[in-house]
Parts: C-alpha cells; sequence; structure tokens
C-alpha cells in the first residue's frame, strides 16, 4: 500500500547535465520546500504551479526552479515538489541530505512509480513500462515500452476480462437461483461466451511482439580468413578501438567481442580470429599448430553460436571465401579502398545479401549499419502496430487459457455451474493479475444492472 512518509531522491541520471533534479513525494514534500524557499509559497496552490526560487542549504544560495504537484494530479497521487538546480551532482547530493535532515526519507529503488501504481494513478502494465522505457536501448525497445506505459495490454485484456466477468456473473447468478425456473444462461451460449474470450486472448498473443525477444541483445560474428579486415571493420563498427590491428595475418588469436549502437538498438559484434583453409595435421605437436587449430575451433564455435555471421572477405582476393559450419548471413566485401574505383562501384551495388565497405575510409559503412540494424530488429514498421508482452504478461495468459479450456470442458460435460465459475474465476484472476483484479462487488454490480431480480 502507498506509504505516508515522505521520500525524496535525485531523479537524474549521473554525469554532467544542463540541469539536475531532485524529487520528493509525500504529505510533507510542501512544508518542506518552503522551509527552504521561504519566498515561494507554494503550499497554496492546490494543483500544480512552477516558480522560481532561491534556496538555501548546506550554507549555499543555489538559484532553482520549484515545481510543485499537489495531490491526487502528481505522478505519485502525492504531494509531489520537484527541485531543478544547476547540473552539479555534487550539488543536487548536498540538496538530497538537507531534505533527507528535515524529516524525508531516501527513496528505495522505484519507489516512486510504486507509489504511482498503489495509489491508481497507472496499471502495473504501465509501470512496467516506466522500467523499459528507462532500460530501452534501441527505437524496437523504446516503442514496446511506450506500448506498455500507454496502456495499450491493459486495453487489449480489459474487453476480454469485461466478457468472462459478465459470464461469471450470468453462471452465479443461476447459481444463486437454480430453485428458480430463471434460464440465465443455455449451455450453448456459455460455451460460445468462453471460446469467444479464448479466441481474443488466442489473437493477442499470436499478434504481438515479444518483449524478449526485442530485448534479446542480437549477436553478430564476423568470420573470414587472417588478414581480412575484420578486426578494423570491428573497430569501426563499435566506435573504439576493440581488437588490435595490423597487416600480419593471425593477429586476432581468440574472440574479441564489442557493442555497437546500430540506429535502432544495441548489437554484439564478435570477432573471430582467421579461418584456416588448411588446418596443421593432427600429429603435428608444436606449439605453433596447436594454437593455430585451437584459435580455427574457436572461431568455428563462435560462427555457430552466433544469431548472426558476417563472412568478411577481402575485395581484392579472387580465391572464393572460405567455407563455413554454417550458411553466412551476409557476404561484406572488405578494403574496397584498394579497389580502382570502377571497380569498388561494381562490386559495391546493391546486391542481396553482399555488400562493399571500407573500414579504412569509412565508405559504405553506414549501409553495412543498416544492413545489420535490419538484420537484428526486422524491417522498420514490423513492430510498429503490435503490442509488445514480456514473460509475465505470456504466462499469465497462458494460464488463463488454461483455466478457461476447464472451463469449456465443466460447460461442455455438463458438470455443475460450480465448475464453470470455478474456472472463470481463476481465468480472471489470472488477467487480474496483469490489469487489476475483479472484486465480489464488481460481480454483483453487474447482476443486479442486468437482470430485475425480484420480480
Amino acid at each position: 500500500m502507498i506509504g505516508d512518509d515522505t521520500i525524496a531522491a535525485i531523479s537524474s541520471c549521473a554525469g554532467p547535465a544542463a540541469r539536475m533534479i531532485v524529487r520528493m513525494s509525500g504529505p510533507d514534500a510542501p512544508a518542506i520546500a518552503a522551509a527552504l524557499a521561504p519566498g515561494a509559497d507554494i503550499v497554496r496552490f492546490d494543483r500544480s504551479c512552477a516558480c522560481r526560487a532561491t534556496i538555501a542549504f548546506a550554507g549555499l544560495e543555489v538559484p532553482a526552479w520549484l515545481y510543485f504537484f499537489a495531490a491526487p494530479h502528481s505522478y505519485t497521487g502525492q504531494h509531489v515538489v520537484e527541485f531543478h538546480i544547476p547540473g552539479n551532482v555534487l550539488l543536487a547530493r548536498m540538496l538530497l541530505g538537507e531534505l533527507l535532515g528535515r524529516g524525508a526519507r531516501q527513496a528505495e529503488a522505484g519507489e516512486f512509480t510504486a507509489r504511482a501504481y498503489f495509489s491508481g494513478r497507472m496499471n502495473l502494465d504501465q509501470a512496467e513500462g516506466v522500467a523499459a522505457v528507462i532500460a530501452a536501448r534501441g527505437d524496437e525497445e523504446l516503442a514496446a515500452a511506450r506500448q506498455l506505459l500507454a496502456g495499450q495490454l491493459a486495453a487489449a485484456v480489459r474487453p476480454v476480462m469485461d466478457d468472462l466477468t459478465d459470464t461469471l456473473a450470468l453462471v452465479e447468478a443461476g447459481i444463486d437461483f437454480a430453485e428458480e425456473d430463471i434460464a440465465f444462461l443455455s449451455p450453448s451460449a456459455l460455451c460460445e461466451r468462453i471460446a469467444a474470450a479464448r479466441a481474443m486472448l488466442d489473437d493477442l498473443v499470436r499478434n504481438s511482439a515479444r518483449f524478449e525477444q526485442i530485448s534479446h541483445q542480437p549477436h553478430f560474428v564476423l568470420a573470414g580468413r587472417p588478414n581480412a579486415g575484420k578486426s578494423t571493420l570491428l573497430n569501426v563498427l563499435s566506435g573504439r578501438r576493440r581488437a588490435v590491428v595490423s597487416p600480419v595475418a593471425g593477429t586476432t588469436r581468440d574472440v574479441i567481442w564489442a557493442e555497437a549502437l546500430l540506429d535502432r538498438g544495441v548489437v554484439r559484434i564478435s570477432d573471430a580470429a582467421g579461418l584456416l583453409d588448411v588446418l596443421p595435421p593432427e600429429e603435428d605437436r608444436s606449439p605453433a599448430a596447436q594454437i593455430a587449430r585451437q584459435m580455427h575451433n574457436n572461431a568455428v564455435r563462435a560462427v555457430a553460436e552466433a544469431d548472426f555471421v558476417l563472412l568478411v572477405h577481402d575485395a581484392a582476393d579472387r580465391a572464393p571465401p572460405p567455407a563455413l559450419p554454417r550458411r553466412h548471413d551476409l557476404l561484406v566485401r572488405s578494403k574496397a579502398d584498394l579497389l580502382a574505383p570502377r571497380e569498388r562501384d561494381a562490386v559495391g551495388a546493391d546486391q542481396s545479401g553482399v555488400i562493399a565497405v571500407s573500414a579504412l575510409t569509412g565508405w559504405n559503412i553506414d549501409a553495412l549499419r543498416r544492413r545489420m540494424s535490419e538484420m537484428a530488429f526486422g524491417p522498420v514498421a514490423r513492430h510498429s502496430a503490435r503490442l509488445a508482452l514480456n514473460a509475465r504478461h505470456l504466462a499469465h495468459i497462458a494460464e488463463a487459457q488454461t483455466a478457461l479450456a476447464r472451463a469449456m470442458d465443466s460447460a461442455g460435460r455438463g458438470e455443475g455451474h460450480e465448475l464453470v465459475a470455478l474456472s472463470l474465476r481463476e481465468a480472471l484472476d489470472a488477467l487480474g493479475a496483469i490489469v487489476g483484479r475483479v472484486t465480489p462487488d464488481d460481480l454483483l454490480q453487474r447482476i443486479f444492472a442486468t437482470f430485475c431480480i425480484g420480480k
């Protein structure tokens, strides 16, 4: 339940910024703020206000903007005050210490959003959306998080819950008035209602994106012969010198990886050791031969475990690309800067499954990034109109589907309305775990609003 104490915390990310935000929520927030800024009489406002003020704390006088949101119209449903101060982390910590010294308590992780949920300002799925928006690292994750934050999951589930609540109300009315000659719901109509609810849930799952798939970090592997330009490409794509680059073949001996930010999300890219066309024979027990075989095996294993394989091949190499343990997803013709302009344009022509680049000059690297982004996250509009579900949502929907299947079976066998009602309640409880519980008062209200019982 919502706490009756006042909490405070720094709400800005750590690091340099133009401004930083320190937030308070609770019944004492206006009084504490007024004590720090006597000239800003925010207590008189019954809804919200913003004012400039000089706040005094720790022997300092700091210019700030104060934003006051009166209960219940704030994010948490309580009185909320935000201090927008110059962007200095030490200053924000000193202000927080002053607020704690005046009676506020350090907020726990997620406590502001928890208070918003318990005060009815948002549903549980919307609260999950807040965390997802904060954690999003690409367009796909952000779009999915915004759907949760906007309450689209609740909007999709509530019609199913409404239909099931109506059905349960009719079933329980039939139980209460079993001795009366009243047919509240025929067996065939009951089965039709349950089947319709199951179909709606099936459509929801079938037409939804999986949030775990969106949150999964796609894994690319750069594979190819030694000295094909894989390490240079890794450094360019990741934006930092992660791998040692040398004209001497065999510089990379182990699998090196780095994260790369594409236009629609973060991916992981591994640079594997160069694949050898001919391995040293097993009877060669020299250290060099053993290392060469181990390097090759590690590269093969990395290729097999990757989500996507980029086969990097020197554009000037007339030999065919090396064989891989699996089909590559994109052939990258590297070192295109070494080709004559006409030849470079020929290998750089837009082809399905092939792209030419120069990691040294940056030529066509943006096109490679776009290709990789589409491979990792799908076409641009892939998830734009789809609702995102995470593992918790899917588990509750599956639980509801199982309960509805039992209700359908009980209704079909004529085993009695009590068993049907029990299964329907279990289905409602499962869906209620996503968007909110259905109480007995809800059922009574629906019964009395639908029937003139007593006539």
